[in-house]
């Protein structure tokens, strides 16, 4: 059962991450872990039974009169528990400086002495020491290096790790651990080799194998799981012999960039689809300028020749003359309200209005625009009033009708409604036409947008109307908005708060269309 016990000790102390040295009352090393052997160099059955002074330099094994861990050990009470900056030495002759803290239990023969290194990366809490003091001065000279190296090193704006020939995490900084995200007590002591991320392996085997690597991509923490865009560079370190004893990570967190870079894209989607709209509604707008201008150019001539040979004028091309004009003069007022609008320019001129007999007067001015659809008007019983500006909410009917008109070329009927509900005054234009496909519906009152299924050329306008209609409802307080369905026409709904002390009629159950 004991050796058990001894072997089960032996397994805990070889996983942990400090280097760890024990020794007898003769200072014969008895055992040391697997992360001593990483930093000194020697392999367990090499130190075994040999003097504990072997891990020091010559000129450091006596202090005072005693031995370094006698020195040590009688300096504890005054020391508490905090470590003493040392040089160790390797068992290639190379001097390593580390902090130490020494340890002793039982008494005479069967004392036993523990000795606990850290590379000084890693220490957080030290006392200067007269051992320290009595280093030539070349050395003291080289642990002033290293104390600028670790300020240059902690405040550098990258974040540092430093890894040995077997892949683990000797020290690190602190701007590494808040990148990474995991604490630095799990950091330090991490084998990278254990990393599931296969780039990371090949850089950290690149690495040892005397290559610098590059890494780009996103770091999962172990403890966290927190994601981390980052880049690292691995750097090799070579010895004085030009043998790789381990590598340098460098690492970057690329979040912002990574940020910006999506930012960039977006502006860039969207001054390309900005393009796209401009060059589409230049297109149309020529497009439709020039569609009234050629009759109209033709009609005129024709005007011209007849009157000059003194010929009848048939009133009927005057007519058509005068409709082609209204058509350029109502395109140009579209393009004029538009950029009204953006300038918050477009003035406005209540005024009480019966709504039904504004919307019968609009439909008797587009019944030579009817054609061959059937036009049915749902008049209320009642009078409906309204405080708004008559030419502009005209504008809008004018709109809705038309469209009616225009996006159900095969005729059929179209179906104007007016009601009062609560306190609103509700208008709705129904056709049976080609319907607005569901995701455009949302797009539809924006400026310059046609919906995709509609063609410039067998569909005229500038994609305004609506943009302009929703401006001047919006701005009467009111609310706009469509149903449709692809190939089973569209419905337009227009709510306007009713005049304060104009008689409303009991509301019906609120139907659920009208939560938009």
């Amino acid at each position: 059962m004991a050796g058990a016990a001894i072997d089960e000790l032996s397994a805990w102390l070889d996983a942990a991450v400090d280097p760890f040295v024990a020794c007898d009352a003769r200072e014969n090393v008895c055992f040391l872990n697997a992360a001593a052997e990483r930093l000194l160099g020697w392999k367990r059955e090499e130190l075994l039974g040999q003097p504990a002074a072997w891990l020091f330099p010559k000129r450091l094994r006596e202090h005072g009169g005693k031995s370094l861990l006698r020195h040590l050990l009688s300096r504890r009470a005054a020391l508490g528990g905090r470590a003493t900056r040392v040089l160790a030495c390797r068992k290639d002759g190379a001097e390593v400086l580390v902090e130490l803290t020494v340890g002793a239990s039982g008494q005479g023969p069967d004392e036993r002495i523990a000795l606990n290194f850290r590379r000084l990366h890693e220490v957080i809490d030290i006392v200067d020491e007269p051992v320290e003091r009595a280093l030539p001065r070349h050395e003291t000279e080289s642990v002033g290096g290293d104390a600028l190296f670790r300020t240059v090193v902690e405040h550098a704006p990258l974040g540092i790790f430093y890894f040995d020939r077997s892949a683990i995490i000797i020290a690190c900084n602190e701007l590494f651990v808040r990148i990474i995200g995991s604490p630095k007590r799990v950091l330090v002591g991490l084998n990278l080799l254990s990393l599931r991320d296969e780039n990371i392996l090949h850089c950290v085997r690149e690495t040892l194998a005397g290559h610098t690597c590059d890494y780009e991509g996103e770091y999962r923490a172990i403890t966290s799981g927190k994601k981390t865009p980052a880049h690292m560079r691995f750097v090799p370190c070579f010895n004085s012999a030009g043998q790789v004893e381990g590598g340098i990570g460098i690492v970057e967190d690329i979040s912002e960039r990574r940020r910006a870079e999506s930012e960039r894209e977006r502006l860039y989607r969207e001054a390309q689809e900005a393009i796209r709209v401009r060059d589409d509604f230049l297109s149309i707008a020529s497009h439709e300028l020039k569609t009234p201008l050629t009759p109209l150019s033709l009609r005129l001539a024709t005007l011209e020749r007849r009157l000059e040979r003194g010929e009848r004028v048939d009133p009927s091309t005057l007519r058509h003359t005068r409709m082609h004009l209204l058509r350029i003069t109502s395109l140009i007022n579209d393009l004029l309200d538009a950029s009204r609008i953006e300038a918050g320019r477009l003035a406005l001129h209540p005024e009480a209005t019966r709504l039904e007999g504004l919307v019968a007067h609009v439909l008797r001015s587009l019944e030579p625009q009817r054609g061959d659809h059937t036009v049915h008007f749902e008049a209320p019983e009642h009078p409906v009033q309204v405080n708004v500006d008559p030419f502009r909410m005209e504008q809008v009917f004018s709109n809705l009708v038309e469209n009616a008109f225009k996006y159900s070329p095969n005729g059929g009927t179209v179906r104007v409604s007016l009601r009062q509900h609560g306190g609103l005054a509700l208008l709705s234009v129904s056709d049976e036409g080609i319907g607005i496909p569901p995701d455009q519906q949302k797009l539809l009152f924006d400026r310059y947008f046609r919906a995709r299924n509609v063609s410039a050329r067998s569909f005229g306008g500038l994609g305004l109307g609506l943009y302009i209609s929703r401006d001047i409802v919006e701005r009467h307080g009111g609310r706009i908005w469509v149903e449709s369905e692809p190939g089973h026409g569209s419905t337009f709904h227009v709510a306007l708060p009713l005049m304060a002390g104009a008689p409303a009629q009991p509301p019906a159950e609120t139907p659920e269309q009208l939560i938009h």
